[in-house]
C-alpha cells in the first residue's frame, strides 16, 4: 500500500481555478512520468447537486478521486437526522464518475462529527465510497470499528475496484493508526519534511525492527507529532507563513483569512526547527525512499 500523494483542498478556489489546477497538476505529473500518481481533489459543495457537479467536472479535468467534507451551513438541520448525512454520501457517491473519500473533520464542518456506525452504514450502502480521512477526536477508535467491519465482511472490498482505504488526518498518531490496521495518513507535515515522513512510513511498514530502528521510529514519530501539534491550531495561515519562510512561497492566505502575525509566525517557525533539522539529517543519510 502506498500513501496518497496528490491532494488539494478547494474551499477558497473559484470554480474555474479548481478545474485549471487539476488540469495543470495532471499535465505536470504526466509530463514527469508520474501518470500513475493519483490526484484527489476537494469536491465538497454546499448541496448534493453542487457536490455531484464538482465531482463530475473534477473527473473530466483529470482527478482520480474526490474528497468530500460535510456541508457546514445547515449543520444543525443535518444533525437532527443522521439519515440525511447517510443519504448525502450515498447520493453523491452513486452519481460521481470517480470514487469519493468521506472526510470527517468536525472543526471545519461546523462541529459535525460522524460516528463509526454512520460511516460504516455509508460504506455498506455504496461501493463508490473508496475510503475515509478521519481528522477528529477518537479517530483511532473509529478506525478500529471500521477495520473490524471490513475484516469480518469480505464483500465490502470485493464490491470495490480497490480496497477501502482508512486514512488518518493527524500525523501525530500515525504509529498507533498503522498498528490498528490503518493504511496511511494525509497530513500537511510532509510538505515540510517529506524525507522524514517517508522514513517513518518505511519503518511503520517493516515487518520487524531492530532496537536501533525502533528507537529511530519513535524519535521520528515524536518530532513529527510535536510539529503537527503546533501546526494544527495555526491552520493554513501557519502553513503559508512557514512555507514563505522556508521556500519563499506567498505568505497571504485568501480573505477573510489574514496572514499570521510575525510573533505567532516566528513561534511556529521555531517549533518547526527540530523537524527541519531531522529532515536535513535524513536527507544527508539517504535513508528516505
Amino acid at each position: 500500500m502506498t500513501a496518497i500523494r496528490g491532494i488539494f483542498f478547494a474551499v477558497h478556489l473559484s470554480y474555474e481555478e479548481r478545474i485549471k489546477l487539476i488540469q495543470f497538476i495532471r499535465t505536470t505529473l504526466d509530463d514527469d512520468g508520474l501518470s500513475s500518481t493519483p490526484i484527489v481533489a476537494g469536491v465538497g459543495g454546499s448541496s448534493t447537486r453542487e457536490t455531484i457537479r464538482l465531482a463530475r467536472d473534477a473527473a473530466e479535468a483529470g482527478a482520480d478521486a474526490g474528497l468530500v467534507i460535510l456541508p457546514a451551513y445547515y449543520a444543525a438541520s443535518l444533525e437532527m437526522d443522521v439519515e440525511q448525512v447517510i443519504q448525502y454520501y450515498v447520493d453523491i457517491c452513486d452519481a460521481s464518475p470517480i470514487p469519493l473519500f468521506l472526510y470527517n473533520f468536525p472543526a471545519n464542518a461546523a462541529g459535525q462529527d460522524m460516528s463509526a456506525n454512520t460511516i460504516e452504514t455509508i460504506m455498506r450502502r455504496t461501493s463508490n465510497l473508496c475510503g475515509v480521512k478521519l481528522t477528529c477526536g477518537g479517530s483511532v477508535g473509529k478506525l478500529v470499528c471500521l477495520e473490524a467491519a471490513i475484516r469480518s465482511d469480505p464483500t465490502i472490498n470485493a464490491s470495490r475496484k480497490y480496497i477501502f482505504l482508512l486514512l488518518d488526518g493527524v500525523i501525530a498518531d500515525w504509529t498507533p493508526w498503522m498498528q490498528a490496521g490503518g493504511h496511511g495518513t494525509v497530513s500537511g507535515i510532509p510538505n515540510f519534511a517529506p524525507a522524514a515522513t517517508m522514513r517513518l512510513w518505511d519503518l511503520l511498514n517493516k515487518p520487524s525492527l531492530t532496537d536501533e530502528e525502533l528507537a529511530e521510529r519513535q524519535r521520528i514519530q515524536l518530532i513529527l507529532g510535536r510539529a503537527d501539534a503546533y501546526a494544527m491550531p495555526a491552520g493554513i495561515r501557519g502553513m503559508k507563513y512557514v512555507l514563505n519562510h522556508l521556500r519563499g512561497y506567498g505568505i497571504a492566505p485568501r480573505r477573510p483569512l489574514l496572514p499570521l502575525g510575525e510573533k505567532q509566525g516566528q513561534y511556529l517557525s521555531r517549533a518547526f526547527q527540530t523537524m527541519m533539522n531531522l529532515e536535513q539529517e535524513i536527507e544527508a543519510n539517504g535513508k528516505a525512499s
